[in-house]
C-alpha cells in the first residue's frame, strides 16, 4: 500500500497539481482528456509497481512521463503572456527534477550514502519543482525563464562535453599506450579543454538562443518588416518589438531629447549599448538596446542589423517630430487667428458699434427737430459730426492694428527705421541701429511685409530692453529660394543661450504662419536672430 500511494502521489497527484498552476479559461476539452490520460497512466504505474514486472514498470513510467509532457505542451499552446511564462517555469521545474533524479540514482550506485545523507539529498531534490511552481505563481516575470533554461541546458551540455572530451582522450591514450596518461599529459589535456571551453560554450549558447529566442538576426527580413510597419504608420512600440524579436535581446528603448518615448521588453540601464539616430545631420534620438546576458557587446549579426535600420528609424522619428511640430504650429496659428477675430469683434462691438448706433439715433433726432426747433437740430448735427469723426478714428485704429500705417507710407525699410528711431538702450543711451538693405526692394507680399516688420521691431525692442549694447544691425537680403532673409544682430557679448520668452515665441509663430523659419544663435561675439520668409506663401 505504501508503494502504491507513493507512486500515485508522484504520477497522479503532483502532475495534476502542476497542471492546475495555470487555469485555462474557458475550460478546454483537451485539458480534460489530459487529466484522464494522467490518471490512467498513473494508475498503470501503481499497478505495475506491485506486479513485480520490470518491463511493465518501465513502460508505464514512460507512458506517465509522456502524459505529463503532453499536458504541458497543450497548456503551452492554450496560454499566452504571463500564463505562458508560468508554463515555462513548470517545464523548467519538471526537467530539472527529472535530470537531478536521474543523476542521483546514477550516482547512488557508486557513492555510498548513509540514511541521513540520503534523506537530505532526496529532500533537496524534491524542492526543485515546488520552488519553480512558487516562482510561476508569485513572480513569473522575476527572471526570463528562457534565459534560465538556456543557462541550465548550456551548463549541462558543456559539462557533458568537457567530461566526454577528457575521458575519451584519456581512454584513447590508455588504449594506444597501454597505460593511463601521465600527470603532465593530463594537465595539458585539462588546459586544452579549458582553453576551448569558452568558444565552444558561445556556439552552444548561440544554438540555444536560436531555439528559445528565434533564429539569428536577418538584416533583409528585419528591414522588410520594419518597412511594412513604417509604411502602415505603425506606432514606435511595434517597431521596437520587431527589432527586439529579430535581435534576440531582452529589451529596446527609444529615446528622444532624453525622454523614453517607447520600449519593448525589459530594459536594464546598466547593461546597454546606445545607437545614435541622425537624420540630415540632426540628432533626432537614441536607440538603447539591452545586451543579452553575459554579453559585453552586441553579436556581430545584431550590430549589422542595427547599423542598417538606424537610418530608416531616424527618418521615421524625424518625420514624426516634424508632423508633431506642424500640428502644434497649426494649432498656434488657429489660436492666433481666433484671438485676432475676438479682438476685432470686441473692438467693433464695444467701440465702433455704440458710436454708429448713437449716430443713427442723433440723425433721427435732428430730422425730427429741423422744423420745430432748428437751433437744437443744428446742435444735434454738430454732435453727429463729432461722433462720425470718432467713428472714423476708431476705424483707422482697427485698420492700423491689422496692418501698420507706416508700411503703406514709407515702405518696409522706412517703416522699420521710423519705428525704431526713438529707442534707447538699457543704459539710457540712444540705440544706434544700422539698416542694410538692397538699393531697391521688389514689391513684397503684404503678409511678408507685415511679418518682417513685426519681427524686426520685436527683435530690436528686445535688444534695447535686455542687451547691454548701444548698437544693433538689421539686414535685409533677397535669396535665390526666393525668400527674404531678415537678420538682426546686437553686436554684444553672449555668455549663455537666450531664454525663449513671449517675444521670441511670438516671432517664431509669425514666421511659421507664412511658412518661414526663425532661428536664434548666440556666440561670444553677440546674438543674431535670422528669419527666412518665403516670397511665395503656401496656400
Amino acid at each position: 500500500m505504501a508503494v502504491v500511494l507513493a507512486v500515485l502521489a508522484s504520477t497522479v497527484a503532483v502532475p495534476l497539481a502542476a497542471l492546475r498552476v495555470v487555469e485555462v479559461w474557458p475550460a478546454s476539452r483537451l485539458m480534460r482528456w489530459v487529466d484522464i490520460l494522467v490518471v490512467a497512466t498513473g494508475a498503470g504505474c501503481a499497478a505495475a509497481s506491485v506486479s513485480g514486472s520490470d518491463i511493465a514498470v518501465r513502460a508505464t513510467a514512460i507512458a506517465s512521463g509522456a502524459a505529463l509532457v503532453t499536458g504541458l505542451w497543450v497548456l503551452f499552446e492554450l496560454t499566452s503572456g504571463d500564463d505562458r511564462r508560468r508554463v515555462l517555469w513548470l517545464v523548467l521545474g519538471a526537467t530539472a527534477s527529472t535530470l537531478a533524479g536521474m543523476l542521483f540514482f546514477a550516482a547512488s550506485n557508486s557513492l555510498p550514502m548513509g540514511p541521513l545523507a540520503l534523506v537530505v539529498t532526496l529532500g533537496a531534490l524534491s524542492l526543485i519543482l515546488p520552488l519553480t511552481i512558487a516562482v510561476a505563481l508569485i513572480a513569473p516575470r522575476s527572471a526570463d525563464v528562457r534565459t534560465v533554461m538556456r543557462s541550465m541546458v548550456v551548463l549541462i551540455v558543456m559539462l557533458a562535453l568537457a567530461a566526454a572530451a577528457y575521458e575519451g582522450t584519456a581512454s584513447a591514450w590508455a588504449l594506444l599506450a597501454g597505460a593511463p596518461p601521465p600527470a603532465g599529459v593530463s594537465a595539458l589535456l585539462a588546459a586544452g579543454i579549458a582553453a576551448g571551453y569558452h568558444p565552444v560554450r558561445l556556439r552552444v549558447q548561440a544554438s540555444m538562443d536560436e531555439m528559445l529566442f528565434g533564429r539569428s538576426a536577418d538584416p533583409v527580413e528585419t528591414l522588410t518588416q520594419l518597412g511594412t510597419h513604417l509604411t502602415a504608420g505603425a506606432p514606435p512600440p511595434l517597431w521596437l518589438d520587431t527589432l527586439r524579436t529579430t535581435l534576440a535581446v531582452p529589451g529596446i528603448a527609444l529615446r528622444q531629447d532624453g525622454t523614453t518615448i517607447a520600449t519593448a521588453g525589459t530594459t536594464d540601464e546598466h547593461h546597454t549599448t546606445l545607437t545614435s539616430l541622425r537624420a540630415d545631420n540632426e540628432h533626432v534620438g537614441d536607440l538603447v538596446v539591452t545586451l543579452p546576458p553575459e554579453h559585453l557587446r552586441l553579436p556581430t549579426a545584431a550590430a549589422a542589423v542595427l547599423e542598417l535600420v538606424a537610418a530608416p528609424l531616424a527618418q521615421a522619428l524625424h518625420a514624426a517630430r516634424l508632423s508633431e511640430e506642424l500640428r502644434l504650429s497649426r494649432g498656434r496659428v488657429v489660436t492666433a487667428l481666433e484671438e485676432e477675430r475676438r479682438r476685432m469683434r470686441r473692438d467693433l462691438h464695444d467701440g465702433l458699434g455704440p458710436t454708429l448706433t448713437g449716430i443713427a439715433y442723433n440723425a433721427d433726432a435732428a430730422a425730427n427737430l429741423i422744423t420745430a426747433d432748428p437751433d437744437r437740430a443744428m446742435e444735434t448735427l454738430r454732435g453727429l459730426r463729432a461722433d462720425a469723426g470718432d467713428a472714423i478714428t476708431e476705424i483707422r485704429r482697427i485698420v492700423y492694428g491689422l496692418r501698420p500705417k507706416a508700411l503703406d507710407e514709407f515702405g518696409l525699410t522706412g517703416a522699420i527705421r521710423q519705428r525704431i528711431s526713438h529707442l534707447s538702450s538699457a543704459s539710457g543711451q540712444p540705440l544706434t541701429v544700422t539698416i542694410n538693405t538692397p538699393a531697391v526692394l521688389p514689391p513684397l507680399p503684404a503678409a511678408v511685409e507685415v511679418v518682417a516688420y513685426r519681427v524686426a521691431i520685436e527683435a530690436v525692442t528686445n535688444i534695447a530692453r535686455h542687451a547691454n549694447v548701444t548698437t544693433a544691425t538689421v539686414t535685409l537680403v533677397l535669396t535665390d529660394t526666393p525668400s527674404l532673409r531678415l537678420s538682426i544682430a546686437d553686436g554684444g557679448c553672449c555668455t549663455h543661450p537666450w531664454t525663449h520668452g513671449v517675444g521670441i515665441q511670438s516671432m517664431h509663430e509669425r514666421a511659421e504662419q507664412i511658412g518661414g523659419t526663425l532661428t536664434v544663435s548666440t556666440t561670444p561675439q553677440g546674438a543674431t536672430i535670422t528669419a527666412d520668409l518665403p516670397l511665395a506663401i503656401p496656400a
